[in-house]
């Protein structure tokens, strides 16, 4: 984790580079409470999908594979893994060099997209441009294109309402949290000298301190919430049809 001495981007939060009150989860607690989380499980729902296309274009021997330049893949399993939701990655290891098994499960990944945020009112649907949602779905059901990149433009727009619509507001929040908790270090450190001189620690003190752990983890219960979320999403949207 790096040390902000600067306000973070939001690229730097999704990709997991800061930490509390800017972290990925704090960011993914803000957007729980305001009701806009499916953006978030959007953007890191392709990321997963991305890392299981890049295995499949790499990995299979099948024509669909063989046909498709892996370096187009846009980022590298290294890369997609410093994602803190990687522990809910499913493992394709054993699905490697066969191909149609391997085929069949990237497209399941695409249909549980597809069917939890693209389609018209699906659970989780995100709020794109029309000609954006229909020039995914033709890529998926006219043309069978599974290659992520089908997703660029979605996921740009995403990154963009995410930038505009939550993430000025969440950087205000997340700094009154710093400063209050520099504010409670250096009360703390203050009462610290104190009671070094004194040769005690009143009950008082000792209260203060319970308070500030209790305030500054206050948000976890959210957090676990988010990452059950993000677990359970494949699972909860098992619609009927073919890809």
């Amino acid at each position: 984790m790096m040390s902000i001495t600067r306000k973070p981007s939001l690229s730097d939060i999704l990709n997991n580079e800061t930490s509390y009150p800017y972290s990925l989860d704090d960011f993914a607690t803000f957007l729980d409470q305001t009701y806009c989380l499916e953006n978030l499980e959007f953007y890191m729902a392709v990321r997963r999908y991305t890392y299981y296309a890049y295995n499949f274009y790499n990995y299979s021997s099948s024509p669909l594979s063989s046909s498709i330049d892996s370096d187009s893949i846009l980022e590298s399993p290294t890369s997609l893994l410093s994602d803190p939701t990687s522990t809910y990655y499913d493992d394709d290891s054993s699905l490697r060099g066969d191909a149609p098994a391997h085929l069949n499960f990237l497209k399941q990944k695409l249909h549980d997209l597809i069917t939890t945020f693209i389609l018209p009112n699906s659970p989780k649907e995100i709020n794109i441009l029309a000609e954006t949602r229909d020039d995914l779905l033709t890529n998926v059901f006219q043309y069978n294109n599974y290659h992520p990149s089908i997703f660029d433009n979605v996921k740009d727009q995403i990154y963009e309402l995410m930038e505009s619509s939550s993430f000025n507001q969440f950087l205000v929040e997340a700094g009154n949290i710093e400063l209050r908790m520099s504010s409670e270090s250096e009360s703390c450190q203050e009462d610290s000298d104190h009671s070094s001189v004194g040769g005690k620690v009143t009950s008082t003190n000792n209260n203060t301190k319970n308070n500030k752990h209790t305030r500054r983890f206050s948000g976890l219960k959210l957090k676990e919430k988010y990452r059950k979320l993000i677990k359970t999403n494949a699972s909860k949207s098992r619609n009927s049809f073919s890809l």
